[in-house]
């Protein structure tokens, strides 16, 4: 019998801009009647902040993290205490800031809030969205990930001007996986098959590998791994399926 996928979904937002938590809270009820497991990440700064969060989402489980790393170390956190295997889909979810500058990415304008808006909306934009994730999920096994096409990079020089590709290669390479293509998703909000994630969960990442905020090293982890993050799922066979607006 096949698997219901609907019974079988994580949703982990990492809580960091607290003043967006209304914005954000709006797209994860666009889960609807759709059964999931929220995880919350959030600093310890942030705590006074629970009783709001608790009151929204009283059965929310939430994970205090060290302030570094961005939205990634809390991720990889995520990942060392949760159990993969009793999920199917996993969306991942962080409070992305506007842009204040003209930035650009497959030809289509991402400043200001355009990036976040098109990030979630392409996953949580409303509740038929999440069902048809569910649908392409269960039809189409080759897929591995899911996020928005116009933050969808693909392409050895697209990554390499924003970063050190020998990094990525040699991150993949400690976590037992070769290089097969250079893909990622841009801003780190996509809905992924967890077992794809265990390479990360074995490697086991740690605080102390995270460099401070600033001075900002756009070698460093962070920005490191969330190339790896997409990097990962043709290295297992998998593709990422870019979706439209909805």
């Amino acid at each position: 019998m096949e698997k219901d996928l609907n019974d079988m979904i994580a949703v982990c937002l990492h809580l960091y801009y607290t003043e967006m938590f209304d914005e954000i809270s709006k797209y994860i009820d666009n889960m609807g009647e759709v059964p999931y497991d929220l995880y919350i990440t959030m600093p310890r700064e942030n705590k006074p902040f629970l009783p709001t969060l608790r009151k929204k989402y009283p059965d929310a489980q939430v994970i205090i993290t060290e302030n570094i790393g961005f939205d990634i170390y809390p991720f990889m956190k995520f990942l060392n205490e949760v159990d993969l295997d009793q999920y199917d889909l996993l969306f991942k979810l962080h409070t992305k800031k506007d842009i204040p500058i003209e930035y650009s990415k497959n030809g289509v304008l991402l400043s200001g809030s355009n990036w976040r808006t098109y990030m979630f909306n392409a996953i949580l934009g409303n509740e038929n969205r999440v069902k048809y994730i569910n649908m392409l999920a269960k039809r189409h096994p080759h897929i591995g990930m899911f996020c928005a096409k116009e933050v969808l990079i693909r392409g050895f020089q697209e990554i390499a001007v924003d970063i050190d590709p020998a990094r990525v290669e040699s991150l993949m390479l400690d976590c037992k996986m070769l290089m097969r293509d250079w893909e990622y998703v841009a801003g780190s909000v996509f809905v992924i098959r967890p077992q794809l994630l265990k390479p990360l969960k074995r490697r086991n990442f740690q605080v102390e590998e995270f460099p401070p905020y600033f001075p900002r090293d756009w070698n460093g982890l962070p920005y490191c791994l969330e190339r790896v993050f997409g990097c990962m799922v043709s290295a297992q066979g998998y593709q990422i399926g870019g979706l439209s607006q909805p």
